[in-house]
């Protein structure tokens, strides 16, 4: 059921009203998405995750946590803890961080996601995004272009979603990644899936999640105070040598990505590190006269880290390594032929 616009925006401030909140708990120079600040207060994971149906608490974290380890999960799920008389969430959404509302889908029945919201965070990095999921009431303040403070509600919590989830089990699916550019919908009619693409670039096969829990614990720890600080000492798990002179859209909304800034004369490829997750850290535009014979080499800059996500390799194996089919697509929605 769809949520009328008026009831939207009334239940999400009558739950700021009956819960005594304005903005939810500060972490790092950030804000916790939810009103449960058990996380922020140091409290254990059963306090605020939500597992899957296998009540294992790790299988609501970020990465090959699910189906014993092969099925990969992008972001972090946090609990409901607050319900209506008919056992409906009623917890308040909010911004992790100031930006600017690129999308938000309203028709649960289109996307895994359900009901979702997508903002980009541009003095973080242009094209650095957060990702709100299976929501139950989005207000109609809240649209595509719209810019929103950090800690500011956007939505209610909820069970959204294009498959079911049961009341026991509603949470907020939390990601924060990277946008990989405004050719997707040519990249995706080139894969002939049977379904089409409603959400078109801001489809989540488009968005390459970092390791949020990760971060998470790294503010909580003290050891960084923002997103920034994290990415600048990400290190990379592989270095990829792709021969293509397109310049990526990604590079276009966000040239800082580019360690050498000006494009060498007969530019004919780049070198690309990505972190071990397949997000995208750096990119250097290399010449024409340091081409190799191979469109696509790899090298492993940090073994660990290469190998860390078994369900998630970003490395075929081989007489000599090769980019793995993730990595492969990854690239192709980089550099759309």
């Amino acid at each position: 059921m769809r949520f009328k616009t008026r009831s939207a925006a009334s239940l999400i401030v009558g739950l700021l009203s009956s819960a005594g909140l304005s903005a939810s708990e500060k972490i790092g120079d950030h804000f916790w998405p939810t009103p449960n600040n058990a996380f922020v207060e140091g409290r254990t994971l059963e306090h605020f995750v939500q597992p899957t149906e296998s009540g294992k608490l790790i299988s609501a974290l970020w990465g090959c946590v699910r189906n014993n380890g092969t099925r990969f999960h992008e972001g972090i799920d946090l609990k409901a803890t607050q319900k209506d008389r008919h056992g409906e969430p009623t917890d308040s959404v909010f911004a992790f961080d100031k930006g600017i509302v690129r999308y938000v889908n309203l028709d649960a029945r289109l996307s895994s996601y359900g009901r979702y919201i997508v903002i980009e965070h541009p003095h973080w990095s242009p094209g650095m995004v957060t990702l709100y999921a299976h929501l139950r009431a989005v207000p109609n303040a809240i649209r595509s272009g719209v810019e929103v403070t950090g800690g500011q509600p956007i939505a209610t919590m909820g069970r959204s979603a294009s498959y079911t989830i049961p009341r026991s089990r509603a949470h907020l699916h939390f990601e924060i990644g990277i946008w990989l550019g405004g050719e997707f919908q040519r990249w995706y009619d080139q894969q002939r899936f049977n379904d089409r693409n409603d959400h078109g670039e801001f489809n989540g096969m488009n968005i390459i999640g970092m390791d949020v829990w990760a971060l998470l614990q790294a503010l909580k720890r003290g050891e960084v105070t923002n997103v920034v600080e994290y990415l600048a000492a990400e290190p990379a798990a592989v270095s990829v040598t792709h021969w293509d002179s397109q310049i990526p859209d990604l590079l276009q909304v966000n040239p800082d990505l580019m360690t050498n800034y000006v494009i060498p004369e007969n530019h004919a490829g780049w070198r690309i590190d990505f972190s071990a997750s397949g997000l995208p850290l750096r990119f250097e535009a290399l010449a024409s006269k340091t081409r190799s014979s191979s469109r696509t080499t790899i090298r492993i800059v940090n073994e660990r880290l290469a190998r860390s996500q078994s369900c998630l390799s970003l490395i075929s194996e081989g007489k000599s390594p090769s980019p793995s089919a993730k990595l492969n697509g990854i690239l192709q929605r980089l550099f759309v032929d």
